[in-house]
């Protein structure tokens, strides 16, 4: 029994959300879980390789950055005051191997999703099952009708991942940093024809009480 997390749900029902598939699981990350997410982001080529970190929008690769992974992440926590964000570790066989978002995206009905495996084990399929495991429990129990998601115009692997998940491109413009970013959206029924078989996801009923019907 996993005592921390179950004490977290009692006051927080976000950290019971978990969407599990053939030993791959999502849920929200406790402080054990984010300090291995940040020696992923402060490891040298963890996330990126060298020369490609002007794909994130965040620092990767030292301390620093480590330490401001901890405290954006710490700030995830916080919901904002017009809808909802919900983080996630991805977990196979409990080690922990990349991250998720899914929160609430601009529109009605809409969900943002954002997600990376770290770089050692990238080529194995972990993103393309992140993504649609994402995308179980936003068209699923959350009824989200469209999910949206971006990425650098020059990151193929993300925009190729999610491609691979069946969203498709809707505009270019660049990021308020100045990077050209590629922005995709996918609708239920391209999700569907993708869904993985056997996902099976739990905890959502509190956290649906727990959110306002003007956030969904």
């Amino acid at each position: 029994m996993d005592y921390v997390r179950d004490d977290l749900t009692a006051l927080y029902p976000w950290f019971g959300l978990r969407v599990a598939h053939a030993g791959l699981v999502l849920t929200p990350p406790t402080d054990v879980e984010l300090l291995e997410l940040a020696a992923l982001v402060g490891e040298p080529g963890g996330v990126l390789a060298p020369g490609q970190e002007h794909f994130v929008t965040w620092r990767t690769g030292d301390a620093d950055a480590a330490r401001a992974w901890l405290e954006r992440s710490w700030a995830w926590r916080r919901a904002p005051d017009d809808g909802w964000l919900v983080p996630f570790a991805a977990l196979e066989a409990g080690r922990v191997v990349g991250h998720a978002t899914l929160g609430r995206g601009a529109g009605p009905g809409e969900a943002w999703t954002t997600s990376w495996v770290g770089r050692a084990d990238q080529g194995r399929g972990l993103g393309r099952r992140v993504r649609l495991m994402l995308l179980e429990l936003a068209f699923g129990p959350l009824g989200v009708t469209r999910a949206v998601t971006s990425a650098a115009e020059d990151n193929g692997a993300s925009l190729w991942v999610s491609q691979r998940c069946g969203y498709r491109e809707t505009e270019r413009r660049r990021h308020p940093d100045g990077t050209p970013e590629v922005h995709l959206a996918v609708t239920p029924g391209a999700w569907r024809r993708r869904r993985l078989d056997g996902v099976v996801v739990e905890g959502v009923e509190p956290f649906l009480a727990a959110i306002s019907p003007g956030s969904r």
